[in-house]
């Protein structure tokens, strides 16, 4: 019984482990993929912007350029953010959840059957502890009614049958 509940809790403390590492691995690839957004903000996109104004500087001017630049700039980092957030963990977590529960409801049911075995034992004691007491107090009474009247209901018993028989 205590062997399940040992097991049992070897269990739960793995999904729990398995459980965290999944969420670790899901924070630091949304981390990788917010920081590989922002070097793309950085460099890449720093000479898009260069040419990009020098392109538009032309047609719509100066500060216009500057602005249309921006602005596309905003729009890209915006997505990549956006794809960011919607990195989830896979379906292994539900898996993980699954086995946890699974481990719990194990443990509770081993704590059910220990504490209902205790209980057992606690009144068995009890029991022993009455019937020794018993047996201080009055040790002729106990001694007739524990041995001599099961002695006279077996004679009783080998008489009628001894009686049926003849």
């Amino acid at each position: 019984m205590i062997d399940h509940l040992v097991r049992d809790l070897q269990v739960l403390k793995k999904a729990d482990l398995l459980i965290g590492k999944i969420w670790l691995d899901t924070l630091l690839r949304r981390a990788g993929l917010i920081a590989f957004s922002g070097l793309i903000a950085v460099f890449g996109l720093g000479m898009v912007n260069i040419a990009g104004f020098y392109a538009l500087q032309v047609s719509i001017g100066q500060a216009w350029a500057a602005a249309a630049v921006a602005l596309i700039d905003i729009v890209i980092a915006a997505i990549v953010l956006l794809l960011a957030s919607k990195s989830r963990p896979g379906p292994e977590l539900e898996l993980a959840f699954e086995v946890r529960k699974m481990a719990v409801d194990s443990i509770e049911a081993d704590a059910r059957d220990l504490k209902l075995t205790i209980e057992a034992v606690g009144q068995e004691l009890k029991n022993v502890r009455a019937n020794i007491t018993e047996l201080a107090h009055n040790p002729l009474d106990v001694a007739a009614r524990k041995l001599l009247v099961p002695a006279v209901l077996s004679m009783l018993k080998g008489m009628r049958s001894r009686k049926e028989q003849a």
